[in-house]
């Protein structure tokens, strides 16, 4: 009986505890979340989303070459594949991927990640 007393007298305090205590409501549908994504992983582990992450393992590793996955720190996405020519492939998933990120792509712009398979800094590593 002890116990039971003991339980409904905390239960109380603290339901009177969290009373007054207001939670913000957000009521501006457009208010802005500022992305808070820093990418600093390579290979696979630097694809930020699990849409992306999906596209990349189910389709975009298995498209035809000339092909390239552009991404932004803000988890816009794009790749582009089957084109004449790797410039081709950069600029129309960059393209792609800044028409996904128009709200934040000044301060995070889009940038490839990947090129026929290769990962972007695999790319520039190659030429220091």
């Amino acid at each position: 009986m002890k116990s039971g007393i003991f339980i409904a007298s905390i239960l109380l305090l603290v339901g009177c505890a969290s009373q007054g205590q207001t939670v913000p409501a957000v009521t501006d549908k457009d208010a802005v979340i500022e992305p808070v994504i820093e990418q600093n992983a390579a290979g696979e582990a630097s694809i930020m989303t699990n849409p992306a992450l999906k596209s990349y393992r189910e389709e975009y590793l298995h498209a035809t070459e000339h092909k390239a996955f552009a991404q932004s720190e803000s988890g816009a996405w794009s790749w582009k594949s089957n084109r004449t020519s790797i410039g081709y492939a950069i600029d129309n998933a960059l393209i792609g991927c800044q028409r996904n990120n128009r709200r934040y792509e000044e301060e995070y712009p889009c940038k490839i990640i990947n090129i026929d398979g290769v990962w972007a800094k695999e790319h520039s590593g190659a030429s220091d």
